[in-house]
C-alpha cells in the first residue's frame, strides 16, 4: 500500500509544486507498521533542551519528561507557517521555558506533499540526537532546498515513475538536490542513500500521520496539542504563547 501511494504522488509532483508555500489539506495514508521509541543521551546539568527521546507516536521530544505543560507540533518540513513557527520558538521557546524543564516540547512530522517524504527520512535517519540538527537545516535554510524541486519538469519527475517503488522516493531527492544540500552538512552519499530507501522508518512515520490524522482530525499544519488537547486556529508563537504561560 505504502509504495502504490509513493508511486502516485511523485506522479503528481509537478502538480504539486505551486502547493509548497501552503499548510492544508493533510494527506490521509495507510497504516504499513507501528512506531518504535527510541532514546538519546541524557544531559549534564539540567539543561533539558538536550534531552531528546524518539517518542512511540515516531515524534521528537525535547525536554524534561515531567514538565508540567507538554508541547506537541505536528508539522510540515515545506510549510511555511511551520518554518515561522519553528524560528521564533528556537528564539523562545526552548532556550527558556523547555531550557528550564517546565515545558517539553515534541516534533511529530506530518507530510504533505512528496518533497515531505524524502525531508522526513533526511531529519529521522540518524535519530534523536541528530533530528533537531536536521529539522533547523531544513527550516532555516527553507528556500534553498526547496526551491530546486519548485523547478522540476514533467520530464524530470517522469523517469522516476519507471524506478523500483523502493528507489522512488530516493529518485526524486537526487532529482531535487537534496543530496547535495545533504552532503555540505556533513552526511555522505552512502549514508543519504540509505536513509532514502529506509522503508521500516518510512513505515513508522506513515502509521504515525494516519493515527494523528484518525484521532485529532488534523487538516492542515501546523496543528498544536497542549497537555493532550488540541488547540484551535493557532499557527504562530505569538497566539500559542499565551497559551502555554495560562497552562503554567
Amino acid at each position: 500500500m505504502s509504495n502504490m501511494l509513493i508511486s502516485a504522488r511523485i506522479g503528481l509532483a509537478a502538480a504539486l509544486v505551486a502547493g509548497l508555500a501552503g499548510c492544508d489539506s493533510a494527506t490521509k495514508v495507510p497504516i504499513d507498521g507501528e512506531a518504535t521509541a527510541a532514546t538519546a543521551k541524557a544531559p549534564a546539568g539540567q539543561d533539558w533542551t538536550r534531552t531528546i527521546v524518539q517518542t512511540p507516536e515516531s515524534g521528537f521530544r525535547m525536554g524534561n519528561p515531567d514538565a508540567s505543560v507538554k508541547l506537541v507540533e505536528f508539522a510540515s518540513f515545506t510549510c511555511v507557517h511551520c518554518k515561522d513557527f519553528h524560528l521564533e520558538a528556537e528564539k523562545a521557546l526552548k532556550p527558556g521555558d523547555v531550557r528550564a524543564g517546565r515545558v517539553s516540547y515534541e516534533y511529530r512530522p506530518f507530510m504533505l506533499n512528496p518533497y515531505d517524504f524524502a525531508a522526513v527520512l533526511l531529519a529521522t535517519c540518524e535519530g534523536p540526537a541528530r533530528f533537531f540538527v536536521w529539522a533547523n537545516e531544513l527550516y532555516q535554510n527553507h528556500d534553498a532546498w526547496i526551491t530546486p524541486f519548485t523547478k522540476l519538469t514533467e520530464a524530470d519527475v517522469a523517469p522516476l515513475r519507471n524506478l523500483p517503488p523502493g528507489e522512488q522516493i530516493k529518485g526524486l531527492a537526487v532529482a531535487g538536490g537534496l543530496h547535495e544540500f545533504a552532503r555540505t552538512r556533513g552526511m555522505p552519499r552512502a549514508k543519504f542513500d540509505q536513509c532514502m530507501t529506509n522503508q521500516a522508518n518510512l513505515d513508522r512515520q506513515m502509521a504515525a500521520q494516519q493515527a494523528a490524522t484518525d484521532r485529532y482530525r488534523i487538516a492542515g499544519t501546523p496543528t498544536f496539542l497542549l497537555n493532550g488537547e488540541k488547540v484551535e486556529g493557532v499557527t504562530r508563537w505569538s497566539a500559542l504563547q499565551p497559551k502555554i504561560a495560562d497552562a503554567l
